[in-house]
């Protein structure tokens, strides 16, 4: 299938052909991320990039490389590196917030 530039495949549906632009999909997941974050970047970044990254593994090449684009353009890197600087400081933030409930 060959879908039109900033398109992916509907990561929502089974239909065959069904795509959706990739700006979309970020937009959705990065709404999700933000629901119950407590307004902490780290939390909301450290889920949006690992339901960005898990979506990537669906996908074929193409839409891998859509989605990549669009997330860089936006200024989400998807690379391993910047996935493991995420993890670290969603962590870290986690650390400070128990240290001050305590």
């Amino acid at each position: 299938m060959i879908c039109k530039p900033g398109f992916i495949r509907n990561p929502w549906t089974k239909q065959r052909g069904d795509s959706i632009k990739a700006a979309a999909v970020i937009r959705e997941f990065s709404r999700a991320a933000h629901r119950g974050c407590g307004l902490y970047y780290e939390i909301y970044h450290h889920r949006l990039t690992c339901e960005l990254r898990a979506l990537l593994e669906g996908l074929n090449s193409d839409d891998r490389q859509t989605l990549t684009a669009e997330a860089a353009r936006q200024g989400i890197q998807l690379d391993d590196a910047s996935a493991y600087e995420s993890a670290q400081e969603y962590h870290n933030i986690l650390k400070e917030i128990r240290e001050v409930q305590c």
